[in-house]
């Protein structure tokens, strides 16, 4: 597998170990369930070179934690719950996977919004790895 992939994969791992969710993950058909659930995204930005002989590469991206929930309650408790989804991506927190080894970096909560008759807020999660 690529480094990208490994990097991928590292962070579907840990995503993975979130209890009390249903996920919804990339690329895998399935219809959007009726309850509360956490739909995945990874962006992956382009890598860049650490020195000139183009052998280092400094990669970086994000993984989109979206909680989709019903629209009844108040939008506090989705920042919240969307807020403990977070908190699983510890910031200084190391995942491997293969030859990737990645560090978080950040995470943010995002303003929620109504989507599709659901409410949407994005739980971004800031990643670097070096190689």
């Amino acid at each position: 597998m690529s480094i990208e992939g490994d990097i991928h994969a590292a962070l579907m791992a840990h995503a993975e170990t979130i209890t009390g969710y249903t996920m919804v993950w990339p690329r895998i058909a399935t219809e959007q369930p009726a309850g509360e659930h956490i739909r995945i995204s990874h962006v992956p930005n382009e890598p860049t070179t650490l020195d000139l002989s183009g052998k280092g590469l400094d990669l970086k991206g994000f993984l989109y934690l979206t909680l989709v929930s019903d629209l009844l309650g108040h939008e506090a408790e989705s920042m919240a719950k969307a807020g403990l989804i977070g908190a699983h991506f510890q910031i200084g927190q190391r995942l491997t996977s293969g030859e990737a080894a990645l560090t978080i970096t950040g995470r943010a909560i995002r303003p929620g919004r109504q989507e599709n008759g659901r409410w949407e807020t994005p739980v971004r999660i800031s990643y670097r790895a070096i190689t």
